[in-house]
């Protein structure tokens, strides 16, 4: 599929459709990694925990565990 570079403020970006955004498991206001490699722009999903320490990890866990 093409898309049209258009411009936001001082940048560019790229639209995506609901359905790819949801084809990557994101929404708006998430958090995706970007990378060009060979000419070739990729997009990945970044999970909000993927940088969290064990202890962060472990109080969410334990917030989820005590929800009604």
């Amino acid at each position: 599929m093409r898309k049209k570079v258009v411009t936001i403020g001082n940048s560019a970006g790229i639209t995506i459709s609901p359905a790819e955004l949801r084809a990557l498991g994101i929404s708006p206001g998430d958090t995706v990694e970007v990378t060009v490699r060979a000419g070739v722009l990729e997009a990945r999903a970044v999970s909000r925990y993927e940088d969290a320490s064990l202890p962060e990890l472990l109080a969410v866990i334990n917030a989820a565990r005590t929800r009604p």
